[in-house]
């Protein structure tokens, strides 16, 4: 059966595989796969955001709020004015080992008309190999839906063809993708190796020992100075 790391894993692969920029960023509670494209349509720039995370199981609660910190990151990233000279395109999807109606049906959903931006929302299930999403056109837009519908599509492929990937990769004994680790923790400050003391400065005290002579050296003598010496002035000088 297909896992939902196995299912992650080709998604991150297909990102890199279409010239997206993979990162993997801490989202909510979950460790995402993000992948940001930048194109042009129709004279506009397209900001794609392509967000997927692995959870056990998948409720409509959990897909909202995850496409909510999704935009939020999203947003953050996008190259030029938002509806203006860009739009900015968030394709958020929860992969689970099993989905609930409600996710299924807030997936499946018409999105909503935004402004300079489109949001969609995926919510695969593995166990079922369901893919719920809506791939549908509007009214308005035609060709901007084609292409997000074209992104989303092969950045969340159906779990059946995924998983005829991986029995093919494992038939040729080859390692099947697999996502990217979780982010690291941000750099802190370094710790000094164990048994380190740090040395304190040593300053003198009190003032310099006199410098006598050398070693095995004395001090020259010099002969006491001739009577009448220093020599005496003369009366009235």
């Amino acid at each position: 059966m297909l896992s939902k790391e196995q299912y992650l894993g080709a998604v991150a692969e297909r990102i890199q595989r279409s010239g997206g920029r993979l990162n993997t960023v801490q989202i909510g509670p979950s460790a995402a796969v993000v992948g940001l494209f930048t194109e042009s349509v129709m004279m506009s720039t397209m900001n794609y955001c392509v967000v997927a995370a692995a959870i056990p199981e998948v409720t409509a609660p959990a897909l909202y709020d995850f496409t909510r910190l999704a935009t939020q990151h999203a947003r953050a990233n996008v190259m030029g004015t938002v509806g203006w000279t860009a739009a900015s395109v968030v394709i958020a999807g929860l992969i689970g080992d099993r989905v609930f109606p409600d996710a299924a049906q807030a997936a499946s959903a018409k999105s909503g008309n935004q402004f300079g931006g489109e949001t969609r929302m995926v919510a695969v299930d593995v166990s079922a190999a369901q893919m719920y999403a809506f791939v549908g056109g509007k009214l308005w837009g035609a060709a901007v839906q084609g292409s997000v519908n074209a992104k989303l599509t092969f950045c969340f492929p159906q779990p059946g063809e995924v998983y005829q990937q991986v029995q093919w990769a494992q038939s040729q004994g080859q390692q099947p993708p697999m996502p990217p680790g979780p982010p690291g923790p941000p750099p802190g400050p370094q710790q000094p190796p164990p048994g380190w003391q740090p040395q304190q400065p040593q300053y003198p005290v009190g003032p310099p020992p006199a410098q006598g002579p050398p070693p095995g050296q004395h001090p020259p003598h010099y002969p006491p100075p001739a009577p009448g010496y220093p020599p005496q002035r003369p009366p009235g000088y």
